[in-house]
């Protein structure tokens, strides 16, 4: 017989580790891990396995298993205490990533507004869609 610990002091030990982990954490990213070119290195056998079958099975397997209650009430416990601080860390980032869209609509010349209003997505909306695409093309390389 293999001997593991009781449910209730595995679980007490979990709970336990809240208190150290985080700057365990923190140490381990202090220590530049190179995260990118190991996720590069893995693209074929990612998307090798996002082809299989029985993964994708698995997938919808675990999906299936989650509530739609079950998923909203973690995220009400888990991410909504969080996400106002990860937002305002992210600010400087928004805004670099967000500036070559604005730019790209702010030189987008559009027509006056005609009472037609399927003239209007025609003549108006497909050319801010227009730029933000080839915005996005310039950025991306595609």
């Amino acid at each position: 017989m293999v001997k593991v610990k009781p449910l209730k002091e595995v679980s007490e030990r979990y709970r336990e580790a809240a208190r150290f982990i985080p700057a365990r954490y923190k140490r381990a990213l202090e220590q530049k891990p190179d995260w990118k070119t190991a996720a590069l290195e893995g693209q074929e056998l990612y998307e090798e396995k996002m082809s299989d079958p029985e993964v994708l099975k698995r997938r919808a397997g675990a999906i299936e298993r989650v509530s739609n209650e079950e998923w909203v009430s973690r995220a009400l416990k888990k991410g909504a205490p969080i996400i106002g601080k990860a937002i305002e860390l992210s600010v400087e980032k928004h805004a670099k990533k967000w500036a070559p869209f604005r730019e790209a609509l702010e030189a987008v010349e559009l027509p006056k507004r005609v009472a037609d209003p399927m003239a209007n997505i025609d003549n108006r909306l497909k050319e801010i869609v227009r730029a933000l695409v080839e915005k996005k093309k310039e950025l991306t390389g595609g």
